[in-house]
């Protein structure tokens, strides 16, 4: 009886025993949805005014983190002030808030939305002493702009004091060769009777001074030469490129006939030689160096609509694009 309930038990058992072959399945656990957010992507904005001032606070009184490049890119927040405040920028007074930024090095601040735009601005490559005058020409600001004139030109016959004097009949420059001539008043070399003549600036390495010529209701722009006192008139006033090898003039009739139109004057193996000349049926009003071969135009019609141009002389000659 004993044997026989051991071999019942044995039995029982080796049926209970699990197949060797056979692997059990599996069951993965559902892995939690992980949910990635994308980071939201980068305003950046564009400084159009030189200098612009960035600061600790949103206010013109605040301390200055630091001074902003024209076209220094910057990275807006998204924080902007509730409020407006009134901001004269290049003779433009504007209402603006002011817009919390990061710029390139790190620094974080508060600029005035006025002074920026969404846009990337072309920057000026070639800096001239009455760029600030002219912007308030291109914005209607005649009293402001001939007050400019005065001040930059006070400052420019002080800084050149050492060859310019004025003299009661026009004004004695010193050259580089030590000799003197006189520029007078009512030369008829030039413009003739009743002509008066008004100092502008230098250019030492182009080699040219430059001065503004008057006649009764005209006037026109007179380049003289540093060494040998050879004299170039011009339409209007001109820009030398970055590297002052040559250089842009803009012209526009302000109801004295003047010709809507530009000049370029470029260094070749003559001298300094007028290599391109157009008229225009707008008034060309601000001109912006790109690059030693490019340079940028505003026009204005007698509309008052605004819009741009380029010459280009990157392909061997001038011409517009």
């Amino acid at each position: 009886m004993k044997y026989l309930y051991f071999i019942i038990g044995l039995t029982v058992l080796l049926s209970c025993k699990t197949d060797p072959t056979t692997t059990p399945a599996v069951v993965e656990t559902p892995k939690e949805a992980i949910e990635e957010k994308e980071a939201p992507p980068q305003v950046i904005i564009y400084t159009w005014v030189d200098k612009l001032r960035l600061r600790e606070k949103p206010d013109t009184k605040s301390s200055i983190v630091k001074e902003l490049k024209e076209g220094e890119p910057l990275v807006f927040t998204g924080e902007k002030t509730s409020f407006t405040q009134k901001v004269n920028l290049r003779g433009v007074t504007y209402d603006e808030p002011w817009m919390k930024v990061v710029t390139e090095d790190e620094k974080t601040g508060w600029v005035y939305a006025g002074g920026v735009k969404f846009y990337k601005p072309s920057v000026d490559q070639s800096s001239n002493p009455y760029d600030q005058c002219f912007h308030l020409l291109q914005m209607g600001n005649e009293r402001q702009f001939e007050e400019c004139i005065s001040k930059i030109k006070e400052l420019q016959i002080k800084k050149d004091a050492n060859y310019i004097r004025p003299d009661a009949n026009g004004y004695e420059v010193m050259l580089l060769d030590g000799n003197k001539i006189m520029l007078a008043d009512n030369d008829p070399a030039y413009m003739g009777e009743n002509s008066s003549l008004d100092y502008r600036c230098y250019y030492p390495k182009m080699g040219y001074f430059l001065f503004k010529m008057y006649s009764n209701n005209e006037y026109q722009y007179l380049m003289v030469n540093d060494k040998s006192g050879k004299k170039i008139p011009l339409w209007g006033f001109p820009k030398p490129g970055p590297d002052e090898s040559n250089c842009i003039i803009i012209s526009f009739d302000d109801g004295t006939g003047k010709k809507n139109g530009i000049q370029l004057f470029e260094f070749t193996e003559n001298g300094l030689e007028l290599v391109y000349e157009k008229e225009l049926a707008k008034k060309p009003m601000l001109a912006k160096w790109i690059s030693t071969k490019e340079v940028e135009i505003s026009l204005k019609s007698s509309a008052g609509v605004s819009n741009k141009m380029r010459l280009s002389g990157k392909n061997g000659t001038w011409e517009v694009i």
